[in-house]
């Protein structure tokens, strides 16, 4: 997982709305560095993206029509290979524009493809994308909503203590004081008794009333309590709890990734061209390591020991030449110079390609993954915790094969260009005797006054004798090798 995929279809991918973005973010975040290798089943994208399943499939093909993805046939992923031909998804690669990228990404980014045999990324093969299409409007759109019914005037709640002046705007609920009373003037108050009128203030205004009241009364006394009712505990709203902790997560500190046992291991046996010892490595080249070492379920990896791990590193990195192809002063192609290389890279679609390698730690990196036999538990042609590969042994049959009809076809070769030499060669010795013999006839009859027709005729009749006595040679039998080899001589 890369994520410049991420960042592109997260936030500069032309989608319409947000199921799309959710559906391609999905999509990208599975697949490689250059969106490559994005596949998921319908299903998973739709419980991912949190849409239906039908929609995933839906969403992906209208991206597919606009450009934004594109279905992959080349390049394929071995986890993709390896799922039965009847469940696999589609394999999508995603057509993030080479513009996006700043000329030292893409150079990045091109070099990593070409360390993989992939060509490089350009404005031809992923081009600038159109602008997405105006989101759907609402159908409702510009519709009024409906106003809401007001509360009347009559559905308030009269207070506890019986005063037709004071209303609540909430039903009436013995249990669950109203939150907010209105307290009417003294002047407009009917009650005509101290004690009926000092109750309903204390009613309205609670823990005030009790104040102000005498010693010896028993209003002030149920006002102070807040037992009574009629109190300010019957009055005052009930505020909600107060938070005493925050609602985030705390920080969980987490220890450092534990290497892969027998990581030391294989960390001393890197070469000095990659990394020097006590230098941290390239988090690629880390990866790699680790993932033979405890093996990747998802990309297909089964587990190596230590010992295995650096067998298949010294094949990959002194098999190829690495050590002479990453010296500085290894010149791959014409346009190699001290500091760098800017030709494409050599790869199974460029064979013209300059070999030299420029980032020694992010080739060793895909030289480690990278696997020649199909069955990814192959290691020097055994079944890692098996017998022999069939798969390796075929193709060792085949290559035998082929270098048997190479010799063979070599041998041939050989002879028949030593019967042509030997033929031509006696042609050639003919024909400088029969020009030898025409230039001394000629000296010797110039000698005695003859020329022009005369002479000729003379040097054909003389030549004709000469030719009867010296038959001409046969001419060589010449094959297409051959005749290629006289056309460029």
């Amino acid at each position: 997982m890369s994520l410049y995929p991420i960042i592109w279809a997260a936030e500069h991918a032309p989608v319409v709305d947000a199921e799309e973005r959710a559906i391609l973010m999905a999509l990208v975040m599975k697949g490689d560095f250059d969106g490559l290798n994005c596949f998921r089943s319908y299903k998973t994208l739709a419980k991912v993206a949190r849409v239906d399943e039908k929609t995933a499939g839906r969403r992906c093909r209208a991206l597919e029509s606009r450009g934004v993805l594109k279905r992959q046939e080349k390049h394929c992923s071995p986890v993709w290979s390896a799922i039965p031909e009847s469940q696999r998804p589609v394999i999508w690669e995603a057509m993030i524009p080479a513009e996006w990228w700043s000329a030292a990404q893409l150079a990045d980014i091109n070099e990593q493809r070409a360390n993989l045999g992939r060509v490089p990324i350009t404005p031809e093969n992923r081009p600038a994308l159109g602008e997405a299409p105006p989101k759907k409007e609402r159908a409702d759109k510009g519709t009024k909503r409906p106003k809401k019914k007001p509360v009347s005037e009559g559905e308030g709640t009269a207070s506890p203590g019986g005063d037709p002046g004071t209303t609540s705007p909430h039903p009436q609920d013995y249990k669950s004081p109203p939150p907010g009373l209105q307290v009417p003037q003294p002047s407009e108050s009917p009650s005509e008794s101290p004690s009926e009128n000092n109750h309903a203030v204390a009613d309205a205004v609670g823990k005030s009333a009790g104040g102000f009241a005498r010693a010896d009364s028993g209003a002030s006394a149920a006002g102070e309590s807040g037992t009574a009712g009629g109190g300010s505990a019957a009055s005052e709203p009930q505020l909600p709890p107060q938070r005493k902790s925050s609602p985030r997560p705390q920080t969980t500190k987490t220890r450092p990734r534990k290497e892969s046992a027998g990581f030391e291991m294989v960390r001393g046996a890197v070469p000095v061209a990659v990394a020097r010892p006590g230098t941290r490595l390239y988090p690629g080249l880390h990866r790699a390591i680790n993932d033979l070492l405890d093996g990747n379920a998802e990309a297909g990896i089964p587990r190596r020991t230590p010992e295995q791990v650096i067998a298949r590193m010294n094949r990959r990195w002194y098999g190829e030449d690495a050590d002479v192809r990453a010296a500085s002063d290894y010149r791959g192609c014409e346009r190699c110079t001290a500091t760098g290389c800017t030709s494409p890279r050599r790869g199974p679609d460029d064979a013209d390609g300059c070999d030299r390698i420029k980032n020694p730690s992010s080739w060793l990196a895909a030289a480690l993954i990278a696997q020649d036999c199909p069955d990814p538990g192959c290691e020097d042609g055994q079944i890692i915790g098996a017998g022999a590969c069939q798969a390796c042994q075929k193709r060792r049959e085949e290559h035998r094969e082929a270098a048997r009809v190479v010799a063979e076809a070599r041998a041939r070769w050989e002879v028949d260009t030593e019967t042509y030499g030997a033929a031509r060669a006696a042609l050639d010795a003919w024909t400088a005797a029969e020009t030898a013999e025409e230039r001394r006839l000629r000296q010797t009859l110039g000698a005695t006054g003859l020329y022009g027709a005369k002479l000729d005729h003379h040097v054909q009749r003389h030549l004709s004798g000469w030719r009867d006595r010296n038959p001409k040679p046969a001419a060589p039998a010449r094959s297409g090798s051959h005749e290629r080899r006289e056309a460029t001589a």
